[in-house]
């Protein structure tokens, strides 16, 4: 499309009703670019970061402040209802937050203000917002007996926090192991990892967790049914397996992960179907495979 095209379209606006009805074509394809195009979000500034779920997502704003958008069924969007809302709401979190994650129906705050506690609201059929109970809540409810949290990361139906010291904390749905305390149990409250070594970074998939050592290597634990772990077998597991080291940082797909190497490269393992290992191919690996094209 030509910059005139582009600015001809900018022009004729957002409305995409005439869009809906054509299939095919050089003129609905252009007519598909103007309706799913990037648009800005109402009302927002000072961001500094940025977490999507599966319907909702939610902004940190400067000064601490969340504000959520969406689908708010369960009260994802934390501002005390369960309508949806198409422009941010401001979530009970008045002030202090360092960080969010969202989870598919929840999301979580740390708020290092308060003692490094953190806060989670939205679905918790599974105990996933880790406040004892399994009640849904539209407001942030406090994780129980944490504090000194450094990182939180909201899994499908699961979260873990990242604590001082460098202890990892898992709580909510537990069927694969994904809390990494050695049972397949539930847990409405957090529950210690079986990690032996220091933890600096976390991240939680759909039934899988993986942490970055201080050392470079990456524990993985949980659901294994793809090859996620990258433990060579396919057999979940309960307690963390070690995958690689070199790492620098990592980050959990729904069923697969990837590390940043040092020296700038970048590896893969797990779920493959749409080719997102980046190696060539679509067929799931139980171990680390190098994606290409990568320096």
């Amino acid at each position: 499309m030509s910059l005139a095209e582009v600015r001809r379209h900018e022009s004729e606006g957002s409305n995409c009703e005439s869009c809906r009805g054509g299939v095919g074509g050089a003129d609905h394809r252009q007519c598909q670019w103007r309706c799913h195009r990037p648009v800005p979000v109402s009302g927002l500034s000072g961001v500094t970061a940025i977490a999507a779920g599966e319907g909702h997502t939610c902004a940190l704003l400067a000064g601490g402040i969340v504000n959520c958008w969406g689908w708010n069924h369960f009260g994802q969007l934390g501002n005390g209802t369960t309508t949806d809302s198409s422009t941010p709401m401001a979530v009970g979190v008045s002030s202090g937050a360092t960080a969010i994650s969202a989870g598919p129906y929840n999301t979580c705050a740390l708020v290092p203000s308060y003692g490094g506690i953190a806060l989670c609201w939205g679905a918790n059929q599974f105990g996933q917002l880790g406040n004892g109970t399994t009640t849904d809540s539209s407001t942030p409810v406090a994780v129980s007996g944490l504090s000194g949290v450094t990182a939180i990361a909201a899994g499908n139906l699961h979260t873990c926090a990242l604590l001082a010291g460098g202890t990892v904390d898992c709580w909510g749905d537990n069927v694969s192991g994904q809390l990494g305390n050695g049972s397949t149990a539930n847990s409405s409250t957090p529950v210690a990892v079986n990690e032996s070594s220091v933890a600096k970074a976390i991240s939680a998939g759909e039934f899988h967790t993986c942490a970055l050592l201080t050392g470079g290597t990456v524990d993985c634990w949980g659901d294994n049914s793809y090859g996620q772990l990258g433990n060579v077998i396919f057999t979940y597991s309960s307690n963390p397996w070690p995958v690689l080291s070199g790492v620098t940082a990592i980050t959990v797909g729904a069923l697969y992960t990837c590390a940043l190497l040092t020296g700038g490269t970048v590896d893969c393992w797990g779920y493959n179907h749409y080719g997102q290992l980046g190696n060539g191919t679509t067929t799931d690996s139980s171990i680390p495979v190098g994606v290409l094209g990568l320096p």
